[in-house]
């Protein structure tokens, strides 16, 4: 892909793909020569925004098959772009004013863009799932001596079973089951961080999953993950089977996530909370927890929840407000000529791992 700077209208809504070094080269906006996908680049300074027709959701309600095969798209867009260029993915769904609007984002964003890509740099995203027979394992589990003692006390008993013991050995079942999952996921994940930079474990969604392993690689150290997978067949005598999706971008390891936020919104969330524009990212927190015990729907009854929606919104800006990169655009601060679109809003910035980004109110 040619990521040559394109001059873009300023009143197109731009859904963006991925923010990626600016090449040598593009000092120029000469446009580019858009790939067969439709992307182009926006560039301001070191880096670049890679945009283009992105899934036209903003103002429709899609069902779930049709999101699934939009993300699909999102994701095959950054595959492309990735084998030309590093890449930090932004968050499926984000759309931006205009070219001006990145423009601002990327000339203030860029330390932690910067940050970002020298902690990811050479590496790739690599996802192992690991399956084991649950048949064979529920058939050992059955034979287990806590087991087979319930069973006979459940035979012992005349006319319908007993629950009790029913529900006990289905207990017993689960436990055996879980403690089983967990002694072998943590030898297995022991085994494949070694040769990883970094991992991240996503929970077991079946009982026929022993792992589920997301690893940030470094590129060349592929063949050493093949090898391990290897080592751990045999050692496991093809017991289990295993999963492997990449190399990927490093969605679960650094997602850009981007996010206008009017100044009333800002100005609302700070007043719920009773904190300021500076407040950092444990000050906001404590002040949720300050607020949420006077609203709580087991304090105040079920009239409580709408307060309790109010207040979690308001930490979730805050919080973001208080790690972005982008410092809000507001009468203290004069606008750029390439920020004109954001006067009176905020643009809160994140680059967040996965595990970050399921809850920034906890």
């Amino acid at each position: 892909m040619n990521t040559q700077p394109a001059e873009l209208p300023c009143e197109t809504s731009l859904y963006v793909y991925a923010i990626i070094p600016t090449p040598p080269g593009t000092d120029t906006a000469t446009g580019i020569t858009p790939a067969p996908n439709g992307l182009r680049a926006v560039a301001a300074g070191p880096f670049a925004a890679v945009v283009g027709d992105g899934p036209n959701f903003q103002d429709q309600v899609h069902s779930r098959e049709e999101l699934v095969l939009q993300l699909a798209a999102h994701q095959k867009a950054i595959e492309h772009i990735m084998r030309t260029a590093p890449v930090l993915p932004v968050k499926f769904g984000t759309f931006l004013p205009n070219a001006m609007s990145i423009r601002a984002i990327l000339e203030r964003g860029a330390p932690a863009f910067q940050a970002a890509f020298d902690r990811l740099a050479d590496c790739v995203q690599v996802e192992i799932l690991i399956k084991w027979d649950v048949e064979t394992i529920f058939a050992e589990i059955a034979k287990e001596d806590a087991i087979t003692d319930l069973k006979k006390k459940w035979t012992l008993h005349t006319g319908a079973p007993d629950d009790d013991i029913r529900a006990a050995i289905g207990r017993q079942v689960k436990q055996s089951l879980d403690h089983r999952r967990a002694v072998l996921a943590a030898s297995l994940s022991e085994a494949l961080r070694a040769v990883a930079v970094d991992a991240i474990t996503d929970p077991a969604a079946a009982d026929q999953v022993v792992l589920h392993l997301v690893l940030l690689m470094k590129a060349d150290a592929m063949a050493a993950l093949d090898h391990c997978l290897e080592t751990l067949d045999a050692a496991y005598a093809g017991q289990l089977t295993c999963r492997v999706v990449g190399p990927l971008a490093p969605y679960s390891f650094a997602t850009v996530e981007i996010e206008i936020i009017e100044a009333v919104a800002l100005a609302k969330a700070m007043r719920l909370l009773g904190v300021g524009a500076e407040s950092n990212a444990a000050q906001v927190r404590l002040a949720y927890r300050r607020a949420a015990k006077s609203v709580h729907p087991d304090a105040v009854g079920a009239g409580g929840n709408a307060s309790m929606r109010a207040l979690t919104e308001a930490c979730r800006i805050l919080m973001l407000n208080a790690e972005t990169c982008v410092r809000p655009c507001g009468t203290d601060e004069a606008p750029s000529a390439t920020d004109l679109s954001l006067v009176g809003r905020s643009v809160l910035v994140s680059i967040r791992r996965q595990e970050d980004a399921l809850d920034v109110a906890a």
